[in-house]
């Protein structure tokens, strides 16, 4: 009866904290323009690019790793498993300053990646477990593990890699956040119990922001998309190194196959056309789609095109590589008949 007891307070008293910084974030939201104001953290329109209706604050990020951080110190102070939780909300924090910086004075891109390389590869060294060690597809039946060097720069160019798809996907209200959130909820449905506390943070966290930025009222800012996508990017690492038996490399890879291609398309296309990889443009696939159709059509369309194949290649994962083709087709094709349609209505524009 005693240890029923003790069970029942304990799950009560998660619930509680829960409940606590899903408040937190509700009211770093609610208070975003008052906090975005006294930080200078203001996105003005610009009429080009920036084509909102009015100066947005940019604490969408805040308000979404707060909590995550705060939780945890907490997991770090009461359990045993100190070093990973540290690791990671020092980790969060430090791409959250990062970004906050970049947010109000605009890092230079190199300097951006050569000090989120520094930062990946500290969080690497401090707890191995956040760095692929080998690699195993469902249509391959042996492991691949070429060496630790050779795995560990490989673990880093998949961590910047998903960070700066990440960000090139935040161009358009709740396409970073709503891919957050169902990397997110991919995470949970394959994470070890001893994670699912800060996934469960990070989940009402994403979903109270995203509220607040489809209503104009804030942006998540390069603060949120960095910190989120590192976040993402280790808790991944992490759970494929646990879960591999049944998460298997190629379904990872699905989950971030979208973002991750247009980036490369994008990169690729400003270097033929003699700009800089890093330069700014709209032919994301987001901005592709938002001229195509309605934004309030672009978004689902677009976390369709990453979630469902994401979810196939959870329930199936055997045709995982099905999957894999079959969103890359997709996307083509989504790229072709949208640029065709563009196309046929530039003359009467």
């Amino acid at each position: 009866m005693f240890a029923y007891s003790q069970g029942a307070w304990a799950h009560d008293l998660m619930i509680a904290t829960y409940i606590l910084f899903g408040a937190v974030s509700l009211l770093l939201c609610l208070w975003a323009r008052p906090i975005g104001r006294r930080l200078g953290l203001l996105d003005m329109p610009d009429g080009r690019r920036k084509t909102h209706a009015r100066p947005t604050p940019l604490v969408g990020g805040i308000a979404v790793m707060a909590p995550v951080g705060a939780m945890c110190v907490v997991l770090a102070v009461t359990t045993t498993l100190a070093p990973l939780y540290a690791t990671l909300g020092a980790t969060a924090g430090a791409f959250l300053l990062v970004g906050l910086i970049d947010d109000r004075g605009q890092i230079r891109p190199l300097y951006r990646l050569l000090l989120s390389t520094i930062l990946f590869l500290g969080a690497v060294l401090a707890v191995p477990a956040l760095s692929v060690d080998f690699l195993l597809f469902s249509f391959y039946p042996h492991l691949i593990a070429p060496g630790a060097w050779l795995m560990l720069g490989f673990s880093l160019l998949c961590l910047v890699g998903v960070q700066n798809a990440t960000n090139m996907a935040d161009g358009k209200d709740g396409l970073a956040i709503g891919l957050s959130l169902l990397w997110t909820s991919l995470l949970f449905a394959n994470a070890p119990d001893h994670l699912r506390p800060l996934l469960i943070v990070l989940a009402v966290g994403l979903a109270v922001a995203l509220i607040f930025n489809l209503s104009g009222h804030l942006f998540l800012g390069d603060s949120g998309s960095y910190s989120v996508s590192a976040f993402v990017g280790f808790v991944t690492i992490y759970c494929y190194g646990i879960g591999f038996p049944v998460l298997r490399a190629d379904a990872v890879a699905v989950w971030f196959l979208i973002p991750v291609v247009d980036c490369l398309r994008l990169m690729a296309v400003r270097l033929a056309r003699g700009h800089s990889p890093f330069s700014s443009d709209q032919n994301h696939l987001h901005h592709i789609l938002a001229r195509w159709m309605p934004w309030r059509w672009g978004l689902p369309l677009y976390l369709s095109l990453v979630g469902v194949p994401s979810l196939l290649a959870h329930w199936l994962p055997s045709l995982t590589l099905a999957w894999a083709l079959a969103a890359l087709l997709t996307y083509g094709v989504l790229l072709g008949r949208a640029g065709q349609s563009l196309g046929q209505r530039a003359p009467s524009t």
